[in-house]
């Protein structure tokens, strides 16, 4: 027999559980766009020894909250506070991949109680004299985990 896939399917008296509502909740998009921070990044030698620009761009998928009327900052996930978490990230010290910063930043944002997904994209500024910049890009899901299996899409930016 099929579980009930929305409200819509539950048969006639019964209500929908909290983790059902949840689950079938609408959801929305979280955007950071164009955050700029100093950071140590890079596999040469002088990387270590400075900070150079990094942009991170986000969007992260969320659940709405049950009551979107009830304009309750207490409801919803706070992107000042991800914003603050990839700052401590850039300050923590010398990282040496692009693709550790997005996946540090991606699993950070997936511990938020509402998140279903997000996109990272992590971009070196002043690594390669002759382009604007290069990066990378990668999607996470909830429940992903290093040992699922699934790969992770690895993008490259110009």
């Amino acid at each position: 027999m099929r579980a009930a896939q929305n409200r819509d399917e539950l048969p006639q008296g019964s209500a929908a559980s909290p983790s059902e509502q949840r689950e079938s909740a609408p959801t929305y998009r979280i955007l950071v766009r164009d955050l700029i921070l100093p950071w140590r990044i890079g596999v040469r030698q002088h990387e270590e020894d400075r900070r150079q620009r990094v942009r991170i761009n986000l969007d992260l998928i969320v659940h709405e909250q049950l009551d979107p009327a009830a304009d309750n900052y207490q409801d919803v996930t706070c992107y000042e506070r991800i914003i603050e978490n990839i700052r401590q990230m850039a300050a923590a010290g010398h990282v040496k991949l692009a693709e550790t910063v997005a996946h540090n930043v991606a699993a950070m944002c997936l511990t938020e109680p509402n998140a279903l997904e997000v996109t990272v994209r992590v971009e070196k500024l002043e690594a390669i004299h002759d382009a604007g910049s290069v990066g990378v890009e990668i999607t996470r899901f909830r429940g992903d985990s290093a040992g699922s299996g699934k790969r992770e899409r690895l993008r490259i930016t110009d």
